[in-house]
């Protein structure tokens, strides 16, 4: 805690002990939230009020203050929709009471989906103006890392609108913001001031260009709510290292980058609350308060607070590790320590990392060589289980299908291919024995996705490079949409892991990671991203695999180390023994 809070809060206890001294058989004064100690939440930076997850305790949606005709909504455009999920039981009603929030849960938890609940069930800003007329302005702000991600969102807004009665034009409640030639900017800040929408959603590249080029369309300023998903990939932090350690160099280093090249998200955030960093260091004056307003430090701040009417603030995600915490809570400036909730979810050992153990996920490592394709040393057989019963469709959308014998075929066909050729011809291999509808294949993030999707084609598998704004490239398998379908000639998107984060495709029964998943060494990043990588199958308690697929047995046992730290084990994936 700084040294201007420690001089002011000493100031407000000597003043709140005179005050308790002087009733101490009166009840205590209402309205301050308390921990399980009793204290007041937020005393101390290091002692907010936290929530642990559990199971869901089998509330409805009215129950934490969403209207009942909205829920009608909600429940008419997602059928599977009927009750919360734990985590959207906790999360919902603080959004509700302006918290800031830290919010950290697996995936597949249903974090993104009652975020988007909450925010639509906020109050809609309303500017009245000294000519009596009155205007609409943007309310929520969603940041999140990639285009497909904020897709995502504007079509289950966009679903849950047309479900409304009376519906209201999907402009007037959320707009996207992100970056493409099919997308001006000129044109979506054009919509963003002819018709300010209540949610915004935007990638922090995408929104940090139309700062520069028109602010006042962004109206930053009358937000109520900024929530940042995927916060632990949009703000970069360096884990701390002991000092004199052979890596303190490198350390040293890393810190110097994220220094030099803070990233949009921070320079975003930094923007939006530099008045509570002002606050921050502003003192307090006793003479403010001659009429004995304030009990404590949290009371004078939170007043000083709604006077700047600085927004709330929501970061989320299913990996949070101790050193983006440290500097959300210590450095960042962006957070309001006095009112501020940390919902961890569940905090058992098999998910503190975003993990879920629960949900029905196979892990399987495949090594594939000149000589051989087979499961790597070690794995065990599958667990019997009843195979899931499905629709078949014999029909396909080819939207958008790769052309392998014209413009790729002459691209492509005449220079050497960056991928293993064994490693792609076990993913196609393995998709065609085993995926009965659609399965999702990332691959490095250097890596060309276009042309990984052209030598699949040539290998005669229906691929396509992952884009949810086209039906036949993810947007047919949207929240629900393609479950439990059988198809003719299944489909394999292709995508890198950052296009990949916080995407909810609930048909996926299959995904295949080409190599180590931010290789090559293993470490908390490389956990991580195995994290979420995994976390795009098993959706509603579905069944799920994730095949890796490796180059030899060294990369196979750095695999097999990253299963072991989440508490899993390597299962045979049989077409291979």
């Amino acid at each position: 805690m700084s040294s201007t809070y420690e001089a002011y809060a000493e100031a407000l206890a000597k003043r709140k002990a005179s005050k308790v001294a002087a009733s101490a058989r009166q009840p205590a004064r209402g309205g301050a939230r308390t921990n399980s100690g009793g204290e007041h939440a937020g005393e101390n930076e290091n002692e907010n009020e936290e929530h642990v997850g559990g199971p869901a305790r089998g509330l409805s949606f009215p129950a934490l203050g969403l209207d009942p005709a909205f829920v009608r909504a909600v429940q008419t455009a997602f059928p599977n929709v009927q009750v919360p999920t734990g985590i959207q039981e906790q999360l919902i009603p603080e959004i509700l009471a302006g918290k800031d929030i830290l919010l950290r849960d697996a995936t597949g938890s249903g974090k993104s989906f009652g975020l988007v609940l909450a925010l639509l069930s906020k109050p809609r800003i309303v500017i009245h103006e000294t000519n009596g007329s009155t205007r609409r302005a943007i309310t929520a702000l969603v940041v999140v890392p990639h285009r497909d991600l904020a897709l995502q969102l504007h079509h289950w807004i966009e679903r849950l609108v047309s479900a409304m009665r009376p519906a209201p034009a999907a402009a007037s409640i959320v707009q996207v913001l992100v970056r493409g030639a099919d997308r001006p900017l000129d044109s979506a800040l054009a919509a963003l001031r002819a018709t300010p929408p209540h949610v915004l959603v935007c990638t922090p590249q995408a929104l940090q260009e139309a700062l520069r080029v028109d602010r006042a369309a962004l109206q930053l300023d009358t937000l109520r709510a900024v929530a940042v998903d995927e916060v632990d990939y949009l703000v970069e932090t360096v884990a701390r290292k002991e000092v004199g350690k052979s890596f303190q160099r490198a350390f040293e280093k890393a810190v110097r980058k994220v220094a030099r090249h803070p990233g949009p998200t921070r320079e975003i955030l930094d923007a939006i609350y530099a008045p509570r960093r002002t606050l921050v260091q502003r003192p307090y004056v006793p003479e403010e308060d001659k009429a004995g307003r304030w009990d404590s430090v949290e009371e004078w701040r939170s007043e000083k607070e709604r006077e700047v009417g600085l927004p709330q603030l929501i970061l989320s995600s299913a990996t949070l590790r101790v050193h983006l915490k440290d500097y959300l809570f210590s450095e960042s400036g962006w957070l309001n320590p006095y009112n501020v909730v940390k919902i961890m979810g569940d905090t058992s050992n098999a998910k503190r990392n975003g993990w879920n153990a629960d949900r029905r996920i196979l892990h399987s490592v495949v090594i594939a060589s000149d000589t051989e394709i087979r499961n790597i040393d070690g794995a065990v057989a599958a667990p019997a289980e009843k195979k899931e019963s499905a629709e078949t469709s014999g029909t396909e959308d080819e939207e958008g299908a790769v052309d392998s014998k014209g413009y790729y075929n002459e691209k492509y066909g005449q220079t050497a291919s960056p991928f293993d050729a064994n490693a792609l011809e076990a993913i196609a291999t393995g998709f065609a024995l085993d995926v009965p509808s659609v399965a999702l294949l990332v691959i490095p993030s250097s890596a060309p996705v276009q042309r990984a999707v052209w030598e699949l084609r040539e290998m005669g598998v229906n691929a396509e490079t992952l884009d949810v704004e086209a039906s036949g490239r993810g947007g047919a398998y949207l929240l629900g949409s393609g479950v439990d379908v059988m198809r003719a000639n299944p489909r394999l998107l292709v995508a890198t892991l950052a296009s990949t984060r916080g995407l909810d495709l609930p048909a996926l029964t299959h995904v295949f990671v080409l190599g180590l998943a931010e290789g090559p060494h293993v470490n908390g990043r490389s956990v991580d991203a195995y994290v979420h990588i995994a976390g795009r199958v098993g959706r509603f308690g579905r069944a799920g695999r994730v095949v890796s697929v490796v180059g030899g047995e060294a990369e196979g046992a750095k695999v097999e180390r990253i299963l072991t730290t989440l508490g899993a084990r390597p299962v045979r994936f049989e077409h291979f023994d």
